[in-house]
């Protein structure tokens, strides 16, 4: 403890007073697990300052929905804790087999999406942290609020497949509440969580949202050009046939529709399944279908690494335009 309070204590105290919810999820984790406080405060591409305002609308709306913060914050951080060792132990396994630990939908739907103990514990609330903790996560989630959410309307219908923790749909329903949402996911877990995290415990949703659980991989129960906007983030790496996905989400978008993707470069989860062993593997991906790249984020996880390198850990974000 003296520890955690001596690493925190390094950071501007007038910053972190202004950050109450932000600073007691630091201190849990420096509690918990030192180094990974110490690796998010020193990460060279993105300072922690500058993820303090995420991390805070984080940490507020989990409190918002837990109560007190002496009862939420250690579970949560553990499960960060846990997501962050499992990323470790596993991108050395992958490092030195070359293979993901899954090869098949049906394994990651068994194991992990339907998996209480994994989608219903931990998973999901460790990812949500990891927004704001990870330093490659919180650019994409910029990306996603700066670059793709101004090329939309209050009038665009948009479709999301893989609602997640609903950090994308919080920050949609916040800058456009009166838009048209439909969030597809192949998990009940993943639906309950981002409903809460974007609505609450309201029991209605406004009637401009919906949810639908559906495997987007067999195809959605929508007509050609539904929709003015599809958000695809950290889905395609979780697939068998990521070209099939990106044809259907071509499918049902209009014509010059945006897409917001993200994926990743040869950096293992429990449940990734394709494996791009480098950014252009993506690149060629698209080229197959009906969108084209319109602006990209290629970042590595280790700064001494560049972008186009093979076999390395990086997360890979754009903007596609269907043709």
């Amino acid at each position: 403890r003296k520890e955690s309070n001596l690493s925190l204590g390094k950071m501007e105290s007038a910053t972190l007073v202004n950050y109450p919810t932000a600073k007691f999820v630091l201190d849990e984790l420096g509690k918990q697990m030192l180094f990974l406080l110490k690796a998010t405060r020193e990460a060279p591409c993105s300072p922690l300052d500058k993820r303090l305002d995420s991390l805070e609308l984080i940490a507020s709306r989990l409190s918002s929905l837990y109560g007190n913060n002496q009862q939420w914050v250690p579970q949560v951080v553990r499960s960060y804790v846990m997501l962050s060792l499992e990323f470790l132990n596993l991108q050395r396994r992958l490092e030195e087999s070359g293979r993901y630990l899954l090869s098949s939908e049906r394994e990651a739907l068994e194991q992990v999406y339907q998996n209480k103990d994994v989608f219903g514990a931990y998973y999901l609330s460790g990812l949500l942290l990891s927004e704001a903790l990870w330093p490659n996560h919180h650019k994409l989630g910029c990306a996603f609020t700066d670059s793709f959410l101004t090329l939309l309307s209050s009038k665009s219908k948009v479709l999301e497949v893989g609602v997640g923790t609903g950090f994308h749909l919080y920050h949609l329903k916040n800058r456009l509440p009166d838009i048209a949402y439909e969030g597809v996911d192949i998990s009940d877990y993943a639906i309950e969580f981002a409903r809460k995290f974007a609505f609450g415990d309201k029991e209605r949703l406004p009637g401009n949202y919906s949810f639908y659980r559906q495997d987007a991989t067999k195809g959605l129960d929508c007509r050609d050009e539904t929709y003015d906007a599809v958000i695809l983030g950290e889905v395609l790496e979780h697939v068998e046939d990521p070209e099939s996905l990106l044809k259907e989400m071509a499918r049902v978008a209009r014509k010059i529709s945006p897409m917001f993707i993200t994926t990743v470069v040869f950096a293992a989860n429990i449940d990734h399944i394709y494996l791009f062993e480098k950014a252009d593997d993506i690149r060629k991906l698209i080229t197959k279908t009906p969108w084209d790249v319109e602006r990209e984020w290629v970042l590595p996880i280790y700064p001494e690494d560049t972008p186009e390198m093979e076999k390395r850990p990086m997360n890979y974000g754009a903007i596609l335009r269907k043709r």
